[in-house]
């Protein structure tokens, strides 16, 4: 299916990124590690810590991540983590899920806890909205991994480009990085390289998730607030497909 998907964006890649880029929204919104949160309410933007977002609820639902049991039954599981429930839902969602059997309901304290697990193995929280409206209320929280998620893997096998909401962008303190690469490596879009022995951000494909600050062993990473930004990123053109 995603290889289909791949040839048939790839085959008509320059008709369909204005379409992407233009017509559709964002997926999701990126919610950084345990820092400030932005969230669109009306016309004001009041600041959460993203372990807060969790004390909004009273329904929680913590449930199997499709995209890591997809991986898991294909015979290639994640790479990032071994425990595939990563996924959380709220309100309506969350309550359906419950009824169904998809889940199970989970306590604020144990919510957190997994919020903690997720972030030392190196997953993205994202927040979806209902609608895909980011002034609607939030209906999800995702952990997710660049080997895993369908909109990760989407977008680096060139099926659509990476398309999200976020208020944050990761900074370097140039003096105190040694060029260890572990940014390199953690950074689930790749905006990371090294020149010179010295991290290089690409700050037009941040996506403010505080993966790389988190896991920095020099501390010499920090994220800073910035406006709601969209930030969108063009799907690779692959080689071999025409």
């Amino acid at each position: 299916m995603v290889k289909e998907a791949s040839e048939l964006s790839q085959k008509n890649y320059e008709g369909l990124l204005p379409i992407f880029r233009d017509k559709l929204p964002a997926f999701s919104r990126i919610v950084p590690i345990e820092k400030e949160l932005v969230v669109p309410l009306e016309v004001t933007f009041p600041s959460y810590e993203a372990s807060k977002i969790i004390d909004q609820h009273d329904i929680i639902l913590l449930s199997e991540c499709p995209c890591k049991l997809e991986r898991y039954l294909l015979g290639d599981p994640c790479k990032a983590t071994d425990d595939r429930f990563r996924c959380f839902h709220f309100g309506n969602l969350g309550r359906f899920f419950i009824e169904h059997g998809y889940g199970k309901p989970v306590s604020k304290e144990d919510a957190k806890m997994i919020i903690k697990e997720a972030e030392n193995e190196g997953l993205v929280h994202k927040i979806f909205h209902e609608d895909f409206d980011t002034k609607n209320e939030e209906v999800g929280l995702y952990n997710c991994c660049k080997c895993c998620c369908i909109i990760f893997q989407s977008y680096y096998r060139g099926v659509w480009p990476f398309h999200t909401m976020t208020s944050y962008r990761a900074k370097l303190d140039v003096n105190k990085c040694i060029g260890c690469g572990v940014c390199v490596e953690k950074c689930p879009i790749e905006a990371i390289s090294l020149i010179d022995g010295k991290a290089h951000d690409d700050e037009n494909k941040c996506i403010g998730c505080g993966v790389c600050v988190h896991h920095c062993p020099e501390e010499a990473r920090s994220i800073k607030r910035t406006p709601l930004r969209r930030v969108f990123i063009p799907a690779p053109k692959l080689d071999g497909i025409n």
